[in-house]
């Protein structure tokens, strides 16, 4: 759906367009009738998580930023992978999570449930932190990527409206209320984990 996404914005406004939610949803609304659709999105939210992982990684094995070693801004060659892929897995599951409880959700708000479109919000509307995930090579990029969730705050919104039919009031109060239980029930998850 990427291809046709580009393909769809034209020529030098192109990132621009990629810029405006409403063109990625219009891009996916025609595939989300189709099942297959949910493995693309699965793998969508994998590779997002994947730059966002790997380049906290190099951040933290190769750049130092002398900020304080107290604090742990050090560069730390030799730790183990788990960490990785903790966060790898952690950062897709909690995406497709909140999705699947942006869907439940629904039903307080008199809508149907549509879990596919639950999950498309979620994950396309990541695609402001998947891209500021870049920035994470630099310790100073967390601020880049804070606002770049602010940004996906905003796509997920728009999402709710356009795929899931929330109102303007509804949307952003969706969103919030989506984050903290999908955030709670990443955050057990994780408690339950090795370390």
């Amino acid at each position: 759906f990427l291809g046709r996404t580009a393909r769809s914005t034209g020529s030098p406004k192109a990132m621009k367009k990629l810029a405006d939610p409403e063109v990625w949803w219009d891009a996916i609304e025609p595939l989300l009738g189709d099942r297959r659709f949910t493995i693309a999105l699965i793998v969508f939210a994998l590779a997002g998580s994947l730059v966002v992982t790997v380049a906290s990684e190099i951040g933290i094995r190769f750049f130092n930023t002398d900020w304080d070693n107290l604090l742990g801004y050090s560069v730390q060659r030799n730790r183990s992978w788990q960490p990785f892929f903790g966060l790898w897995i952690g950062f897709a599951l909690a995406t497709i999570v909140q999705g699947l409880v942006g869907a439940a959700l629904l039903k307080i708000y008199s809508k149907p449930q549509c879990w596919l479109r639950g999950v498309a919000v979620a994950i396309v509307g990541s695609v402001p932190m998947y891209v500021g995930g870049l920035t994470l090579v630099l310790l100073p990029g967390i601020l880049l990527f804070a606002i770049a969730f602010l940004i996906s705050c905003a796509w997920w919104a728009s999402g709710n409206r356009r795929l899931l039919g929330l109102s303007y009031g509804e949307a952003p109060e969706h969103v919030a209320v989506s984050l903290v239980v999908s955030g709670a029930f990443v955050a057990l998850m994780a408690a339950g984990l090795p370390s």
